[in-house]
């Protein structure tokens, strides 16, 4: 199956391709002049370096967000848009849980980190790729001393975790920033994922994730009976 998977959450957008879960190539892009002037034209060329033709893709992944709401919207209605066309199923995927994805293979608890606005930032905890916290927007100090709480937590990542790293950096690990950047090709791996699990979004159901502000209170991790379920490479199962 050969998946297309849109990262358009952020200042700087992404987007993936690959075929039967191996990887075929991503690429990235400024979204300075807006990502409806770069989107179609940056599909177009990953398509053509890899001599696919637009009605070869099988899937589309997209990411939810949280982020930027026009970028979201831009986004997803090209994602429909080619969905619609192509006759096509459409899948949205948060893009914390793409984070998330990338260091799964670290112990202890994983907190994704999106810029908001001004000082403001998304969070939320992950173990093992796992969502163990809700997501909340909170000032970047406060969530600072809230993760100081931690005893476990082993990495902080996302374009937020970037954009502070000074701020971060002082008391705990920040990931490379490499590993900060958007990744359309991880978006689409989760995408065929969740679509092998029979999972699939009605395509004018599908919406931008809006995350509302918390209280300055520390992170409270819930029991594992609540943790929500999906299926892990080990078979183990939570929600993407």
């Amino acid at each position: 199956m050969i998946v297309l998977g849109i990262e358009t959450s952020h200042e700087q957008g992404g987007i993936g391709l690959s075929r039967d879960g191996r990887l075929l190539g991503e690429l990235l892009f400024s979204a300075e002049l807006g990502p409806g002037e770069r989107l179609l034209p940056a599909i177009d060329s990953l398509l053509s370096l890899h001599n696919i033709e637009r009605d070869q893709i099988e899937l589309i992944a997209v990411a939810l967000g949280p982020g930027s709401f026009t970028s979201l919207r831009i986004g997803l209605a090209v994602g429909k848009g080619l969905a619609q066309a192509l006759h096509i199923p459409i899948v949205g995927v948060p893009s914390m849980a793409a984070y998330a994805e990338r260091v799964s293979f670290l112990s202890g608890k994983i907190c994704v980190v999106l810029p908001d606005r001004r000082d403001l930032v998304y969070s939320a905890l992950y173990e093992r790729a796992l969502p163990i916290a809700s997501e909340m927007s909170k000032t970047v100090t406060a969530l600072r001393d809230s993760l100081a709480q931690i005893s476990d937590l082993a990495l902080v990542i996302g374009p937020g975790a970037e954009r502070h790293r000074a701020v971060f950096e002082k008391t705990m690990t920040v990931a490379p920033a490499a590993l900060n950047r958007p990744s359309g090709a991880v978006i689409a791996q989760l995408g065929a994922r969740k679509y092998s699990q029979s999972q699939h979004d009605e395509l004018w159901e599908l919406e931008p994730l809006y995350v509302q502000q918390a209280s300055p209170a520390p992170y409270t991790v819930p029991p594992m009976a609540a943790r929500r379920t999906v299926q892990t490479k080990s078979g183990e199962r939570s929600s993407l």
